[in-house]
């Protein structure tokens, strides 16, 4: 895997502009199943982490990806993101931030939210 890669990020502002401008992006949550049921920034699609490539292998390279997990501390989405370029992908974009900021900056969220780290500050 190219590690070497620079990470392209976006702010929960600049993906919540996006999210209203763009609706032919395709926002990816890398959790696990029942944390994306949990909790997710609506209209945002699940694909854990390891079904990454499966999934996505047959998509057309440029398409807009955005990729997000938990929160900062999740490392989840940089994997997604790394794998993602690596098969390819032009356009895509890491927010760090996950679904915790989202959640926590009041952003449109769909799902009970009722993890306990999403509470925490």
């Amino acid at each position: 895997m190219a590690d070497k890669q620079k990470l392209v990020t976006i702010s929960a502002q600049e993906l919540q502009k996006k999210i209203q401008e763009e609706p032919e992006i395709i926002l990816i949550n890398v959790l696990e199943k029942k944390y994306h049921q949990d909790c997710h920034i609506s209209g945002s699609i699940n694909i854990p982490l390891d079904l990454i490539i499966e999934k996505t292998a047959s998509w057309s390279k440029d398409k807009e990806l955005i990729v997000y997990c938990a929160s900062l501390s999740c490392p989840k989405s940089q994997e997604a993101y790394h794998i993602l370029k690596d098969l390819g992908f032009e356009h895509v974009f890491n927010y760090q931030g996950g679904i915790k900021e989202w959640f926590q900056k009041g952003f449109e969220i769909t799902g009970p939210c009722k993890s306990e780290y999403l509470h925490k500050h």
